[in-house]
């Protein structure tokens, strides 16, 4: 994925996007956590922000594999600590409706956007 922002500003938002996911209970060495930093750079990075999840993983990704290493990857998260952060990044209480993957990315995207 070509980034159209510097490097320093692409590696900001990285090591932002990695602090974020890990604070929220995601797990480092998870596939799916991998492909969610990969999937959120990718649409700051192209400005995607009208586009919805699904179209833009059918468009860009081999569909199957992302989706459910993803969607693993988010009900694998450890409530404990998402519960902790959620309303720290989000300015919402927890709540288990906001974690699906397209709720999930969508939230992420938007703090990281702002």
């Amino acid at each position: 994925m070509k980034s159209k922002y510097g490097n320093h500003t692409k590696d900001k938002v990285t090591y932002s996007l990695y602090a974020i996911l890990f604070d929220l209970g995601l797990s480092p060495s998870n596939k799916g956590t991998i492909y969610l930093k990969e999937l959120i750079e990718y649409i700051i990075s192209n400005h995607l922000y009208d586009h919805t999840y699904k179209e833009i993983l059918e468009n860009n990704y081999d569909l199957r594999k992302l989706q459910s290493n993803i969607k693993n990857a988010i009900y694998r998260l450890d409530t404990s600590k998402a519960e902790k952060n959620f309303e720290k990044y989000f300015s919402i209480e927890f709540d288990t409706y906001y974690l699906s993957p397209n709720k999930f990315v969508s939230l992420v995207v938007l703090i990281l956007r702002s």
